[in-house]
C-alpha cells in the first residue's frame, strides 16, 4: 500500500512540474478537473493573438503618425522638439522594439510570461502618445490632432482587450495550480488511523440457583439412662 501511495505522489508531483515549467501553450493541452475549467480553457484558447488583438491600433497609431508636420504646430522650438524626440521614440518602438515581442508572444499566447512584456510595452507606448497627443489638442492643426486622438482611443482599447486576455490566463492557470495542491496535500496526508478493535464484551456471570434450605430434623427424646430412674416408694 505504500508503494502505491508513492507511485500515486509521483505522478501528482511530475503534473506540478509540468504545470510551472511548461509554457502557457502546453497547459492548454492538459485536461482540466472541472467543467467550468475545461470551459474556461477553451475560451481562453480560443482568443486572439496579442499580434491580432494590437495589430489595428498598431496600425491606426502609424498612419496617424504619418499625418504628423511639426512645421505647422504652433508654440514654442523646444515644444516641438520635445514632441518630435516623442514620435521619434514611437516610431522606434512600432518597427524594432514590438514585433519580436508580439512574434514571440504569438509563438506562446497562453503564456503569461511572454505576453506580459507586451502588455507592459503598450503601456509605456500609450504614456508616451497621451503627451504627444495632449500638446497637439492646443497646438496641432485640427486634422492632425483628431488622428492623434483617434490613435489614443484605439491603442487604449486594445490595450484592455490584452489585459482581459492576461486576466483570463491567470485565472484558469490558477485554478489548475489549485486543483493540483490539493491532489498534492491528498495524497502527502497520512492515511486515518485503524479503527481500535472493539473489546470482547465480558463472558455471562453463571448464576446459581439457590439450594433449598434443609428442613430442622425434630428432635427425638433422650433415652432414659440405666438406673437414672428411681421407683416410687
Amino acid at each position: 500500500m505504500q508503494a502505491s501511495m508513492r507511485q500515486h505522489f509521483s505522478q501528482i508531483l511530475s503534473s506540478a512540474l509540468l504545470l510551472v515549467i511548461v509554457p502557457g501553450s502546453a497547459l492548454s493541452a492538459q485536461a482540466p478537473s472541472s467543467p467550468v475549467a475545461t470551459q474556461t480553457t477553451s475560451q481562453t484558447t480560443n482568443q486572439a493573438t496579442p499580434s491580432q488583438i494590437m495589430q489595428p491600433a498598431l496600425q491606426t497609431l502609424a498612419q496617424s503618425l504619418d499625418t504628423i508636420r511639426l512645421d505647422k504646430w504652433k508654440g514654442s522650438n523646444a515644444s516641438r522638439d520635445e514632441t518630435d524626440t516623442n514620435i521619434s521614440s514611437i516610431r522606434r518602438d512600432l518597427e524594432q522594439t514590438l514585433p519580436p515581442m508580439l512574434a514571440d508572444a504569438d509563438r506562446a499566447p497562453d503564456s503569461i510570461t511572454r505576453v506580459l512584456p507586451v502588455f507592459r510595452n503598450i503601456g509605456a507606448l500609450y504614456d508616451v502618445l497621451l503627451r504627444v497627443a495632449l500638446v497637439g489638442r492646443s497646438s496641432a492643426p485640427a486634422p492632425q490632432s483628431a488622428a492623434l486622438d483617434q490613435a489614443l482611443t484605439s491603442l487604449e482599447s486594445s490595450r484592455r482587450s490584452l489585459g482581459d486576455r492576461l486576466e483570463s490566463t491567470a485565472l484558469v492557470q490558477e485554478k489548475q495550480i489549485g486543483d493540483l495542491q490539493v491532489k498534492l496535500r491528498a495524497a502527502l496526508a497520512p492515511p486515518p488511523p485503524a479503527p481500535a478493535p472493539e473489546p470482547a464484551p465480558p463472558p455471562p456471570v453463571k448464576k446459581h440457583k439457590a439450594r433449598p434450605k434443609a428442613s430442622p430434623k425434630p428432635a427425638t427424646p433422650a433415652a432414659n439412662s440405666q438406673g437414672s430412674s428411681t421407683a416410687p416408694h
